[in-house]
């Protein structure tokens, strides 16, 4: 009865405002609650999902990333089921002979040119040059102007350097430069155009095609920036270079005055800058400052045909210096360090092997081993057949038979040279004086006094220096003209040629006494249409 009582009690009064839910009901709402937030997750991952999926794949079939992966991916399958490199020469030959029978069932234009390129790697890795040559150089004029085929045209010049191909080099690094340029990339770029200013330097031709190549390529070089100012100045040192060989010594100075400017005020400098201020500096006298520029060229560990022919270039130059020194030795040990640099990189056809024979010809001559500088300029003669690069190698052997007392064999060298530099370099004049002084000589001892008479007199009239040698070269002119005129009884001449004498010896007690007594000799002997003053009174 109480329980029942109890039961019936009614409940507490709410406040107001309160809601009373039953349980149920809580836990339904709840619920509803999650359900939506999972719907909702679920809706913008949905969304998001399918417009990401979207842009994405949009973003990879426009940029052609799934295109490049694709043929990436086709390209490697196709060449490994090629397997060229694993081919015998004479399969490679035959595609190479016929490519487009050999490839034609490949129809991707990107995967056929892939395969191609394939082909003359392998060949250029074979040392088969000249049937790379013919996969590359169609393929080459159809690639897309892309950087990694930069980068092949420029693998593919340097094969050629090493095999002495210089035209089909010179193709490669042109496309290559152009293709770098394309994508700017500047020091790539400076990287092709200088191996091909290093190809117009080092090729087997005339020095007038050399310069007519290297001016054109100076003229494509107008930028500022370090990296061009630095291959303009080693374009301009080989023009310098060539202007000289021809006896243009005028435009040689100007061209090195001109790569000095160049090549100043470098941050960075390049083995191609150092060498190139080095080589100016020396060349217009300042051998002081150029010597750490070509220690720095000669030191560079590159091994391309640009690198290479830099260090040799700064070896001949430090070669100079050593000689100034009077260090022969070393001078000379430098000039056979540049040709085993050279060896195999700088064809035979090449001005630098004239002049570097030439070179070190000159210097055996100087230390008076004759036999040696006769080698060296024998294979001078046998390296060339530019009239201009004939010259002083020609004098040096014809200078190394007379000290060996082969005279025969010296008279036509001399007068051959001597052609040469009335042709070629008729502004020298110290060289045609110093020549015909030469011949003079060689014409007394054989007692051909008429030749020798004419030779002395041009001797005379061209060595007008005033440098020690060529003043010692003028009084040995004069004094050979003078006694052959006595020879050939020309006394009024002979006369006015002891007169010339005199002043020049006024200091050498035995010269002097001889020029007075012909004087005197000869004076009564002179017919009286042609008088003759008297003998000059001796100075103290």
């Amino acid at each position: 009865m109480m329980e029942e009582e109890k039961s019936a009690e009614p409940s507490a009064p709410l406040e107001e405002g309160e809601l009373e839910f039953r349980p149920w009901v809580k836990w339904c709402g709840i619920g509803l609650a999650g359900a939506a937030s999972v719907g909702f997750f679920l809706a913008t991952y949905y969304v998001g999902h399918s417009q990401g999926k979207e842009s994405g794949f949009h973003e990879a079939i426009s940029s052609g990333l799934v295109e490049k992966t694709l043929n990436e991916t086709a390209s490697r399958n196709v060449l490994s089921f090629l397997r060229l490199s694993s081919a015998t020469d004479e399969h490679l030959l035959q595609c190479a002979a016929d490519v487009e029978s050999a490839f034609s069932w490949i129809k991707a234009p990107e995967i056929r040119m892939e395969a191609e390129w394939h082909l003359a790697q392998v060949l250029l890795l074979r040392g088969l040059h000249e049937a790379a040559h013919a996969v590359i150089s169609p393929l080459f004029q159809r690639i897309p102007s892309e950087t990694e085929w930069a980068h092949r045209a420029l693998e593919s010049g340097n094969h050629f350097v090493n095999a002495c191909l210089f035209d089909h080099a010179r193709t490669c690094f042109k496309r290559a430069a152009r293709v770098f340029a394309e994508n700017k990339q500047p020091v790539w770029q400076q990287e092709a155009q200088g191996q091909l200013i290093a190809v117009e330097a080092c090729a087997p031709q005339s020095g007038e095609a050399a310069l007519k190549a290297l001016e054109s390529i100076l003229n494509e070089l107008k930028a500022e920036d370090e990296g061009t100012r630095q291959l303009r100045s080693m374009a301009l040192v080989h023009i310098g270079t060539l202007h000289r060989c021809c006896g243009n010594a005028e435009a040689a100075q100007q061209k090195f005055r001109e790569a000095l400017a160049a090549a100043e005020n470098l941050r960075t400098v390049r083995p191609e800058g150092a060498v190139s201020r080095g080589a100016a500096l020396l060349e217009l006298g300042d051998a002081k400052a150029a010597e750490p520029m070509l220690r720095m060229a000669e030191s560079n560990p590159g091994n391309s045909l640009s690198d290479a022919a830099s260090r040799a270039l700064a070896l001949r130059y430090l070669s100079i210096i050593e000689q100034q020194r009077g260090h022969h030795v070393t001078a000379l040990a430098m000039l056979h360090r540049a040709q085993g640099i050279a060896e195999g990189r700088i064809q035979s056809g090449n001005a630098f092997w004239p002049c570097l024979y030439d070179q070190r010809g000159w210097m055996h001559y100087m230390v008076q081993n004759y036999q040696t500088a006769l080698q060296d300029f024998t294979a001078a003669l046998a390296t060339t057949k530019e009239a201009t690069l004939l010259i002083q190698p020609q004098e040096g052997a014809a200078r190394c038979y007379l000290e060996l007392g082969k005279t025969a064999e010296a008279l036509p060298l001399l007068e051959n040279c001597l052609n040469l530099r009335r042709l070629h370099t008729p502004q020298d004049k110290n060289a045609l004086g110093r020549l015909n002084l030469l011949l003079g000589q060689l014409y007394d001892q054989q007692g051909k006094n008429a030749e020798a008479e004419t030779a002395y007199r041009v001797a005379v009239e061209n060595l007008a220096g005033d440098t020690p040698d060529e003043q010692e070269n003028r009084l040995t002119a004069l004094l050979g003209h003078a006694y052959v005129l006595t020879e050939l009884q020309r006394w009024a001449e002979a006369y006015a040629a002891w007169e010339q004498v005199l002043p020049l010896v006024n200091d050498q007690f035995d010269r002097r006494e001889e020029a007075r007594t012909q004087m005197r000799r000869i004076k009564p002997l002179i017919p009286a249409a042609q008088p003759a003053g008297e003998p000059a009174p001796a100075q103290s």
